[in-house]
C-alpha cells in the first residue's frame, strides 16, 4: 500500500502549494516568473544529487534521454504553463472537468507503452475513482448551465483555450507513464527527480529571455514564499511521487493523482474556513476508498502470482 499512499502524501504538498501560488499569482507575478523561480530553486537544491548521479546521465540510452526530458521539458514547464495559460480562455470549471481526461490519457499510454494490461475488475474501481472525482465537482458542474464557458465569442480564443487544457492533459499524463518508463529501467527515483528539475528549467530559460517583460522584481517576502513552496510541492511532494512510481503501476499512479481535489478541499476547510458540501465529502470518500480498492486487488494478484 505504501506506494499509493506515496502517491496520495505528493498529492497533499501540491495541495498546500495553493495557498502560496494563488497568493503569488493575485499579487501581480506572472506564471512563467513563478514557475522559473520554483525550477532555479530546486536545481539548486538538488545539484548535489545530479553530481552523485552523473554515472546514470552519462550511461542513459537516447530513449531514456528523451523520457527525461519530456517529463521535466514538457510535463512539469510546459504542461503547467499551459494549464494556467486556459483560465485566460476558459471557464475554471470548463479547465478542471477537462483535466480529469488525464487517467483516461496515462491509462491508454501505460497499455500501449509499458504493455499494463486493463483488466475488468481495474475498469470497476476507476469507475468509482472517476464518479468520486465528478461528485466532488456536481455543484460546479450543475451551476455551468447556466455560467459562461468561454470568456470570448471568438472563435481562436475558444480554440486556445481548449487546445492549452488538452496539452497540459496530454503533457501530465504521458509524464506519468514515461516515470514509470524510466522506473522500470532502474533508474534512481532521486535521478529522476533532479533530472526533471534540470529539464523543466532548460525549457523555461529561454522562454524568459524571450517574455522578459513578464518578469519583475520580487519583495523579499514573496520571494521567500516561492522557495518554501518549491521546496514543499516540488521536492518534497517529488520525491513522494517518484517513491511511490517505483512501485505501482502507470495506471494506478494517475488514478491516485486523483486525491489531489480531495486534499484541496481539506485544506481550504482547515485554513481558509471553506465548509465542505455533502458532495465533496461523499465524492472524496469514493476517491480515497477506491484507490485503496485498486491498490489492494493489485497486491492480492501479486500474491497469487507468488504462490502459483
Amino acid at each position: 500500500m505504501a506506494g499509493t499512499f506515496f502517491i496520495m502524501i505528493a498529492c497533499f504538498t501540491w495541495a498546500l502549494d495553493t495557498l502560496i501560488r494563488y497568493p503569488l499569482l493575485g499579487a501581480g507575478y506572472s506564471t512563467l516568473q513563478i514557475v522559473l523561480i520554483e525550477h532555479l530553486t530546486l536545481v539548486l537544491f538538488v545539484s548535489p544529487m545530479l553530481w552523485r548521479y552523473r554515472h546514470v546521465y552519462r550511461h542513459m540510452s537516447i530513449s531514456g534521454f528523451s523520457c527525461l526530458f519530456f517529463i521535466g521539458g514538457i510535463g512539469s514547464a510546459m504542461g503547467t504553463l499551459a494549464f494556467t495559460e486556459a483560465f485566460h480562455y476558459l471557464n475554471p470549471t470548463v479547465v478542471i472537468l477537462l483535466q480529469k481526461l488525464q487517467p483516461i490519457v496515462a491509462i491508454l499510454l501505460a497499455y500501449w507503452l509499458l504493455k499494463e494490461r486493463i483488466e475488468g475488475q481495474f475498469v470497476r474501481w476507476a469507475a468509482v475513482i472517476l464518479l468520486g472525482s465528478f461528485v466532488m465537482m456536481w455543484p460546479d458542474l450543475r451551476q455551468l448551465g447556466d455560467a459562461q464557458w468561454h470568456y470570448s465569442s471568438d472563435t481562436t480564443s475558444i480554440m486556445k483555450g481548449y487546445g492549452y487544457t488538452l496539452i497540459a492533459v496530454i503533457a501530465w499524463g504521458a509524464a506519468t507513464v514515461c516515470g514509470k518508463y524510466l522506473s522500470h529501467q532502474h533508474m534512481p527515483a532521486n535521478a529522476i527527480m533532479s533530472g526533471r528539475f534540470v529539464a523543466g528549467l532548460l525549457v523555461l530559460l529561454p522562454m524568459a529571455l524571450a517574455q522578459s517583460d513578464s518578469l519583475v522584481a520580487m519583495k523579499s517576502i514573496d520571494l521567500s514564499l516561492a522557495i518554501a513552496m518549491a521546496l514543499l510541492s516540488g521536492f518534497i511532494g517529488m520525491w513522494f511521487y517518484y517513491q511511490g512510481l517505483k512501485t505501482v503501476p502507470a495506471q494506478l499512479a494517475t488514478l491516485a493523482e486523483l486525491s489531489f481535489p480531495v486534499f484541496a478541499a481539506a485544506i481550504n476547510w482547515l485554513f481558509l474556513d471553506m465548509g465542505l458540501t455533502g458532495y465533496q465529502i461523499i465524492g472524496g470518500l469514493m476517491l480515497i476508498f477506491g484507490n485503496i480498492g485498486l491498490r489492494m486487488k493489485e497486491l492480492r494478484k501479486a500474491e497469487l502470482a507468488a504462490v502459483a
